[in-house]
């Protein structure tokens, strides 16, 4: 069976939530180790995973900031964003 786009990535969000490639592989009735080398192009879901944490713990970090603190982690933000993307603006 080919497996669509939007199939996978369903797949993909399922995953970043937690279930397993093989579990997802069985209910597409297609092949693991297809399904993970669509998933191969792209982080990984456990990755994906990994990175939507850190961020929840930041903003809650943030959020127990003061106002002047959390501009001035705004500011180091936006000037960490420059650096790492040049030619781009910050938001």
């Amino acid at each position: 069976m080919k497996i669509t786009f939007l199939q996978i990535e369903e797949a993909f969000q399922r995953a970043v939530m937690g279930e397993s490639v093989r579990s997802l592989a069985h209910d597409l009735g297609v092949d693991e180790s297809t399904l993970r080398q669509h998933f191969r192009k792209s982080p990984t879901p456990k990755e994906v995973r990994t990175l939507a944490w850190q961020l929840f713990h930041a903003q809650q970090a943030r959020a127990r900031l003061d106002e002047a603190e959390r501009r001035e982690v705004d500011r180091l933000v936006s000037r960490a964003r420059k650096v790492m993307q040049p030619g781009e603006t910050a938001p």
